[in-house]
C-alpha cells in the first residue's frame, strides 16, 4: 500500500541529512521513503547519490537500476550508476550509461566529461590486458593488482566491508571468507549497513558451501545470524524473489538431510 505522504516526509528528511552531509542517515531516510513509496523513481536516485558519497558503489548502481526499471529515461539515474560502475573498475557498463544519457540530453556537459574519462580509462585498462604475456610464452606474467589479498578476521567494521567488496563476487571466497568470521560479530561488522545485495551474496556463497562441501553448519549459523542484524527487514523486502527461493531451497535441504527444524528460520526469509 503506497503512502505518499509518509515518502515525501522521508524524503524531506533525506534531503536535509544529505545536505548536512550525513549520508549514512539520508541513506536509510531514502529507503524509507521508498519503504512507503516505491513508485517514485527519484527517491531511488537520491539513494544512489547518498550512496555513491558513503563508496558503496554496488549498492548506489543497484537502486539506479531500480530507479530506471520504473523510468527508463531518467538521466540522473544512468548518470549515477555510470559513476558507480567508473567506481567500480567497470568502464565499458560505465560508457554505455553515459552514452544512453546523452542521447536523452546532447548538451550535458557534465556526462560529456564523464564520457571522455571513461573512455580514456577504458583504453587504458584495455591496453594493458593486450601487454600481458601470453599463457606459454615463457614469461612470467606481472601478478596483477586486482589480485585477492590473504584473508584475516577483520578487525573493524571497515575491515569487514573492504575484505567484503573484494571477495563478494566470487562464491568460493566469500564461502571461505565466511567461515573465517566469527558469526557471533555479524550483527557487529554490518551494523546498519546490510543491503538486498548483501543477503544475495550471502545466498550464492553458501550455496557454494553446501553443493561443493555439504557445509550444513555455515548455512544454518548464518542465516540464523542475519534476522538479528539492523535492517534486515528492510533488507529483505527488496530481495528479489527468486533469492528467497534459494533460501528456503537451502533450508528445506538442511531440514530433510540434517533433521532441523526450520520451519521458524524460513518464516524469517518470507
Amino acid at each position: 500500500m503506497t503512502d505518499t505522504a509518509a515518502s515525501q516526509k522521508f524524503k524531506a528528511q533525506g534531503d536535509t541529512a544529505y545536505r548536512q552531509s550525513q549520508f549514512a542517515q539520508a541513506a536509510d531516510l531514502y529507503l524509507q521513503a521508498i519503504q512507503a513509496d516505491g513508485t517514485n523513481p527519484v527517491l531511488f536516485t537520491n539513494r544512489a547519490m547518498a550512496l555513491l558519497k558513503l563508496e558503496r558503489f554496488a549498492d548506489a548502481a543497484h537502486s539506479c537500476s531500480q530507479a530506471l526499471a520504473i523510468d527508463s529515461t531518467s538521466v540522473k539515474a544512468l548518470w549515477r550508476r555510470g559513476t558507480a560502475y567508473y567506481s567500480l573498475g567497470q568502464f565499458a557498463k560505465a560508457q554505455h550509461d553515459f552514452n544512453c544519457g546523452l542521447a536523452l540530453e546532447p548538451t550535458n556537459t557534465a556526462l560529456l566529461t564523464e564520457l571522455e574519462k571513461t573512455k580514456k580509462a577504458l583504453e587504458s585498462a584495455t591496453a594493458s590486458k593486450a601487454q600481458l604475456p601470453r599463457s606459454g610464452s615463457g614469461i612470467a606474467a606481472p601478478i596483477a593488482s586486482s589480485a585477492p589479498q590473504p584473508m584475516s578476521v577483520p578487525q573493524s567494521p571497515q575491515d569487514f566491508e573492504r575484505a567484503w567488496r573484494e571477495h563478494a563476487s566470487v562464491p568460493a571466497r566469500l564461502y571461505e571468507y565466511l567461515k573465517m568470521v566469527p558469526i557471533v560479530r555479524l550483527p557487529s561488522l554490518f551494523r546498519a549497513s546490510l543491503e538486498s545485495a548483501h543477503i544475495a551474496d550471502i545466498t550464492n556463497a553458501l550455496e557454494h558451501g553446501y553443493q561443493t562441501h555439504k557445509d550444513f553448519d555455515l548455512v544454518f549459523k548464518v542465516l540464523s545470524a542475519l534476522p538479528s542484524i539492523d535492517r534486515f527487514s528492510l533488507a529483505l523486502l527488496f530481495t528479489d524473489d527468486k533469492v528467497k527461493e534459494r533460501i528456503h531451497h537451502l533450508l528445506k535441504q538442511l531440514a530433510t538431510e540434517k533433521d532441523v527444524d526450520a520451519a521458524l528460520l524460513t518464516n524469517e526469509y518470507r
